[in-house]
């Protein structure tokens, strides 16, 4: 949370406990900084995949109304990263280049990589996307070309493995491109998908996301309509 989220909060807390609040302006101030200390990696709101979305100042309203003790800033950091924990339980960990299609393969230290694998793990633990369950990664993802174990032990002995990660980056990146482009073209429905968690800089990828699919697909659905009436014209 900034430095103004944390005032806001104390500011909860004076009013739902206002017999502990400090008065002199120098004890506001040091509790104010000691609270925003503890509370800097913590969100002040997050979402959950079950519902059970994250608020701090749920977490001030519970401890007051259930505990006999002042509320310390560690009572609420404290089930936040339980929070995050149960997140990032939840995620697979699984890796997926095709929704980065900006990574390089070629690249010989892999920090964009690692890069990007931390930003993933950042997102989900911040509620920025959900987290990514076995079930739905296991359906295979569709492909240009189904390769079997056997192929691609082929392809490597043949130098050909490379050569078709960067023609599978090459494609995503175009698939990317075209679906970014087609959204654009309809300010609601690009409006809906800025405003998805994880999607103020979206680059055109789907991924398992539900909720972008089906903005994707209202856009496809459009376009077609808009075809079929130029034909018709």
């Amino acid at each position: 949370m900034i430095r103004a989220h944390v005032a806001m909060l104390l500011a909860y807390v004076d009013k739902l406990d206002p017999s502990r609040a400090p008065i002199e302006e120098a004890d506001i101030l040091d509790r104010l900084d000691a609270w925003a200390e503890v509370l800097d990696d913590v969100e002040a709101k997050a979402p959950h995949p079950d519902g059970r979305d994250w608020n701090a100042a749920h977490a001030v309203r519970k401890h007051i109304a259930t505990s006999p003790y002042p509320i310390k800033a560690s009572d609420v950091s404290r089930p936040w990263h339980a929070f995050k924990a149960d997140l990032l339980r939840r995620h697979t960990g699984t890796f997926d280049p095709h929704e980065h299609p900006e990574l390089d393969p070629d690249d010989p230290h892999g920090n964009a990589y690692v890069a990007a694998q931390r930003a993933e793990l950042h997102a989900v633990a911040t509620g920025q996307r959900p987290p990514t369950p076995v079930r739905a990664i296991a359906p295979p993802r569709p492909g240009p070309v189904d390769l079997t174990e056997d192929d691609v032990k082929a392809m490597r002995q043949q130098g050909d493995l490379i050569r078709h990660m960067k023609a599978a980056s090459a494609q995503a990146r175009a698939d990317n491109a075209r679906r970014k482009k087609l959204v654009a073209r309809y300010p609601d429905l690009n409006e809906q998908i800025h405003a998805l968690p994880g999607h103020r800089t979206w680059s055109g990828s789907v991924g398992s996301n539900a909720r972008t699919a089906a903005i994707v697909a209202e856009a496809e659905q459009r376009a077609a309509g808009t075809t079929r009436e130029d034909h018709a014209a």
